[in-house]
């Protein structure tokens, strides 16, 4: 917008004087918000800080003694807790509006310092016995309670990310056990339900109204981990052409999703990883090196001209 079209708006009377002057000086670059720069810099923050309380630990856990450490990040984080318990506004299913900044990076660092005790405590007294998964279990579970407690988007994919540790850890050392030799096809399947399932509950909680801004969040994780997880089936059992069906009809899935919500982010994640498993089935199995050349000639091309129309996939105007 140019100042002379705030000057036609303001003679045309459809702002007012102080509009007119406070859009001036935003146009003009004489004032410029700093809001995405300071929450970057409380976001790095609390990842230093929580970074260098544990290489502090691991440095100094003979001198300072661990019970003395595990105490003291308990009360850190009680003291975050009870914080941001205090300033937290009564619940909704409903979007709820953060406090203030300070608030969000409080409730941050008080989880990251919590996953850190149940680790450490973990570590040294094995509260959860041999069950090793418990100790990124528990810190989910809690996690995904706190961020639908206290509105949180952050706090939900770590919860989100430790519900898939957790899975990682009782899948693979098992099989290791069992047959010696890592066994790829169970992680691969287990990738596949929980991005099935992270998916279909975000899209049962957005259907009845409960959280509805966290559905962008669990979806774009819980697509990513599906889509790979199809990806990693396909590379790994290439003849099993029931993966690539499942990729196909992800990749579909996706796109009704993208036309539905407008996104382009969907759209686009969809067309990536279903040009990607296309492309491999096309060059393993049917295409010979003169006819890949021709391929990726056509596909650059497809490419080219989904970045021009990707409105008219969304089904706009």
């Amino acid at each position: 917008m140019k100042i002379d079209t705030i000057n036609a708006l303001h003679s045309s009377g459809l702002i007012t004087e102080a509009q007119r002057l406070h859009l001036t000086r935003i146009y003009d670059r004489s004032l410029f918000s700093l809001y995405y720069e300071l929450r970057t810099m409380l976001y790095f923050g609390v990842l230093l800080f929580t970074t260098g309380v544990g290489i502090v630990i691991y440095q100094n856990i003979d001198s300072i003694g661990l019970l003395s450490i595990i105490g003291l990040l308990t009360l850190l984080t009680g003291a975050c807790f009870w914080y941001v318990t205090r300033q937290k506004p009564p619940y909704s299913n409903a979007e709820v509006k953060s406090p203030g900044s300070l608030y969000d990076y409080v409730l941050l660092l008080g989880c990251l310092l919590f996953a850190i005790v149940i680790s450490y405590t973990q570590f040294q007294y094995a509260i959860f016995g041999e069950q090793w998964g418990l100790s990124a279990l528990v810190p989910a579970l809690v996690f995904l309670f706190v961020a639908y407690s206290y509105d949180h988007r952050g706090v939900l994919s770590l919860g989100i990310a430790g519900l898939a540790s957790w899975l990682g850890l009782s899948v693979s050392p098992v099989e290791l056990m069992k047959q010696d030799i890592f066994a790829e096809q169970p992680l691969i399947i287990t990738g596949l339900a929980f991005g099935a399932v992270v998916c279909g509950v975000a899209l049962v909680l957005d259907r009845y109204g409960i959280k509805k801004h966290f559905t962008f969040t669990a979806l774009n994780l819980g697509s990513h981990i599906l889509f790979i997880a199809c990806l990693a089936a396909l590379f790994t059992f290439h003849d099993d052409v029931l993966y690539f069906i499942l990729l196909l009809a992800c990749c579909a899935a996706g796109i009704v999703y993208a036309r539905r919500e407008q996104s382009f982010m969907f759209l686009l994640i969809s067309a990536v990883y279903g040009y990607i498993g296309l492309t491999y089935v096309l060059v393993n199995v049917f295409m010979e090196p003169f006819g890949m050349f021709f391929y990726f000639i056509a596909s650059c091309g497809a490419i080219i001209y989904f970045i021009f129309n990707y409105k008219k996939f969304l089904g706009r105007v």
